[in-house]
């Protein structure tokens, strides 16, 4: 459990899914930004000790998000994310892909879709992510690599954030 509330990790290997919801004692407006732009984006996304450097972010159907996570050693994973429908401050989906600094994909990790759903209610804003794989293997490849473990620890980091930009 988070220390704003509800968090729950379902992986479903026949359905070929993995279901995040986190919630977060913050305003709606504050956690979608914080999803939406670069500029506070950056500031969470990458497990430490590694830091989310954004090459662009353009936020719109259609659009792209193309970064790297750089580890301590200089070490860098180039990734995107396609938007592909935008609902203001309730709903986004893509896809992402591990690519080169070009935005080329490549056989790293596969493709993964995203469906992201904002919710605002008493005192928090709740955040379910659904991540759709083509094959049961592409999703255990993911659970493999830590993705759990990763993904927990940066959206720990945006519990954080939120908390220092609320004080």
């Amino acid at each position: 459990m988070s220390k704003s509330g509800i968090f729950n990790f379902i992986v479903q290997k026949e359905a070929r899914t993995i279901t995040v919801e986190r919630s977060f004692k913050a305003p709606l407006d504050p956690v979608w930004a914080a999803w939406t732009q670069a500029d506070i984006l950056c500031q969470w996304w990458a497990p430490k000790p590694y830091e989310c450097v954004i090459k662009s972010l353009d936020f719109r159907e259609g659009g792209r998000w193309l970064y790297y996570m750089q580890g301590p050693e200089g070490d860098r994973h180039w990734c995107y994310f396609d938007y592909k429908t935008v609902r203001p401050k309730t709903y986004f989906s893509g896809s992402d892909a591990f690519c080169d600094e070009h935005g080329v994909a490549n056989s790293i990790k596969p493709k993964v879709s995203w469906e992201a759903t904002f919710s605002e209610g008493k005192d928090q804003t709740m955040v379910r992510m659904v991540l759709h794989f083509a094959s049961p293997e592409d999703l255990d490849q993911i659970v493999a690599m830590g993705f759990r473990e990763g993904f927990t620890m940066g959206l720990d980091q945006l519990d954080e954030l939120l908390a220092k930009r609320s004080a």
